[in-house]
């Protein structure tokens, strides 16, 4: 490497005596150098006859190679640098269904902090996303409390709420004021989510039984951009989704009514292994959804 160094200060110099200036070397050895190298390749690399010089079309091919691998040797201190700190590269992010807006909330800053930082985010229920927290294969996720607090590392968020979002000719407006799940008694519902592993429609589910009510379900998704799309095109429903997945236009359209009475509402926290290294912009990930926690109101 010392040799193409010296080669390519001699090309760009275009004499050795200049570039054993540059150097900070005699010329002797500079010579020996490029000789050295000329045998080792066995080409000429530079013509040299009296006052001639001329750098040959294989001396050409060489500088340009020679030039392009120094650079990047000088970048790879930096590069190894950013990626410590996770300037550049990956940080895997799952994100329970359910939570997606506590993402999708902070991107535009962490975008602006790490231009160079790759965000692949992998989208499941809340066991899923812990199986993959447990093999390392993710270095964080967003999941539903509870969780096994013995094996990861837990930063709870605040709790969430379910509310209904409904048209507003669909329910009339309770008599006392307040809006608990007997209020949804025969009207058709909409729900996030039946998949596998999903608590909250367990959670949902077992509420309506607590107060004797057989809800009619007329659709369940992991997916919400289903659940609202249905609603934009006239479904004649009530949805049952936590707040920090109602889209603000959603509140001027239609009814949005947080049902009272469930016992705990729902909390979603942010974990990950104590075992596998995080990167600080992997821990400045976790900073701002902390942050964006506490702005789930419409």
């Amino acid at each position: 490497m010392r040799r193409l160094e010296y080669f390519c200060t001699i090309v760009e110099q275009g004499q050795i005596s200049r570039a054993a200036k540059i150097l900070n070397i005699s010329q002797p050895p500079l010579s020996m150098r490029l000789k050295e190298l000329e045998d080792e390749l066995g080409v000429e690399l530079i013509i040299r006859k009296g006052v001639f010089w001329q750098v040959t079309e294989a001396g050409r091919v060489l500088y340009e190679r020679a030039r392009k691998t120094l650079s990047q040797l000088t970048e790879i201190p930096t590069e190894v640098r950013n990626a410590a700190d996770g300037l550049t590269g990956r940080i895997l992010i799952g994100v329970s269904i359910s939570f997606i807006s506590y993402f999708t909330k902070v991107m535009p800053s962490l975008a602006s902090k790490f231009p160079f930082l790759q965000f692949h985010v992998f989208v499941a229920d809340s066991t899923t996303l812990e199986e993959r927290v447990e093999a390392r294969t993710l270095d964080l996720a967003i999941v539903l409390l509870p969780t096994r607090k013995e094996i990861f590392d837990v930063q709870p968020l605040l709790m969430d709420h379910f509310y209904a979002v409904y048209p507003s000719d669909l329910i009339p407006p309770p008599g006392d004021g307040t809006f608990g799940v007997k209020v949804l008694q025969n009207i058709p519902l909409m729900l996030l989510s039946r998949s596998s592993g999903s608590r909250m429609y367990a959670q949902l589910r077992k509420e309506f039984q607590r107060h004797g009510i057989a809800p009619r379900i007329m659709l369940d998704s992991p997916n919400v951009s289903v659940i609202l799309g249905a609603l934009d095109v006239g479904v004649r429903a009530a949805a049952i989704l936590p707040l920090n997945q109602i889209p603000k236009g959603f509140h001027e359209r239609y009814q949005v009514r947080k049902i009272e009475g469930i016992l705990d509402g729902i909390q979603p926290a942010i974990i990950n292994h104590p075992d596998r290294y995080l990167t600080a912009a992997a821990k400045e990930v976790m900073r701002e959804i902390l942050e964006e926690g506490v702005r789930n109101t419409p």
